[in-house]
């Protein structure tokens, strides 16, 4: 089985996991009310790994690990940042290079509730990525994007869903440059396109949950899973 019909099967797993209810007598509980009327909490960290999927057959076993962040500003809007380490393989055709990365994020978004538990979102930030080819040095580079587009929370219960639509642009990726040495299926340095982040968090407690996300973008799909720690 493919690592992404794993990942879509454990986040279907855990969403039935969530809507059972109480069919067994050992099933959770329901969560108490918040204290506050907000259930969407914007003060959280995640922890998570992940594994990439690449959109071509010269670069292969990619994964990462990350942390991220919110944090709230006011009523209406919050920070937003991360941090991840990865790395893959990429086959030059005569050679294997071990690929490591560096990414960065930060940005600024705003909420507006549509409903009880219910928010719409609207986020806008940067990112730097430090891409280095183990022994090759000459290869490394780094490159910059930015991204903004909007969103939606929604929480039931334990059951917590999100989806984002963010348009990105980005300049000086050149792993699309050297893809086209060896390959005509490839991008162009500097890129424009969509990136969708859909998500399911599971609330274990009211500062801990499960969550699976992933993000799809026109070149590479990342499918990740950790856990939340509101605050």
């Amino acid at each position: 089985m493919k690592k992404s019909e794993m990942i879509l099967s454990m986040m279907l797993f855990t969403a039935a996991t969530a809507s059972a209810g109480d069919t067994s007598a050992k099933a959770i509980t329901p969560l108490a009310p918040p204290v506050c009327d907000d259930c969407l909490s914007y003060d959280f960290v995640d922890l998570e790994y992940g594994f990439l999927e690449f959109g071509n057959d010269f670069s292969d076993e990619g994964d990462l690990y990350g942390v991220g962040f919110s944090k709230s500003l006011g009523t209406n809007l919050f920070l937003t940042g991360g941090y991840a380490n990865g790395g893959y393989d990429y086959d030059w055709g005569y050679e294997l290079h071990d690929v490591s990365t560096h990414r960065y994020r930060l940005g600024l978004g705003a909420r507006v509730s549509l409903a009880k538990c219910v928010d719409l979102t609207f986020e806008g930030g940067g990112e730097h990525s430090d891409t280095e080819y183990k022994n090759c040095a000459e290869l490394d580079y780094d490159s910059w994007a930015y991204y903004f587009g909007p969103g939606i929370r929604a929480r039931a219960g334990r059951l917590e869903v999100f989806a984002k639509a963010l348009f990105t642009s980005r300049e000086g990726d050149l792993s699309q440059q050297y893809l086209s040495t060896v390959t005509t299926d490839h991008l162009g340095v500097d890129e424009d396109g969509w990136m969708f982040n859909p998500g399911v968090i599971f609330h274990v407690t009211d500062h801990l949950g499960l969550k699976l996300a992933g993000e799809f973008g026109e070149s590479d799909h990342l499918f990740t899973g950790g856990v939340r720690f509101e605050f």
